[in-house]
């Protein structure tokens, strides 16, 4: 299966404060607004661009299934 991105408007993510807020660990800085992690034993890049979150290394259907509970962007 093919990685991809995934892109969603940013309303309340902004990578900044997910990040650095002292409780996400294993993501670092890469350039800026971008961070990439490791969770549920996937690598993925995280990046605000314009007014948009985009999330490198995933597809809809992963994105859907680990992503979106991983943080928790039902809520």
């Amino acid at each position: 299966m093919r990685m991809s991105q995934v892109m969603i408007p940013a309303q309340d993510f902004h990578p900044k404060h997910i990040f650095e807020c002292g409780q996400c660990f294993r993501w670092n800085p890469v350039g800026t607004n971008s961070y990439i992690g490791v969770a549920n034993g996937k690598v993925l890049k995280v990046s605000l661009i314009d007014k948009n979150i985009v999330f490198e290394g995933t597809n809809q259907e992963e994105f859907e299934t680990i992503w979106e509970t991983y943080f928790d962007l039902n809520t």
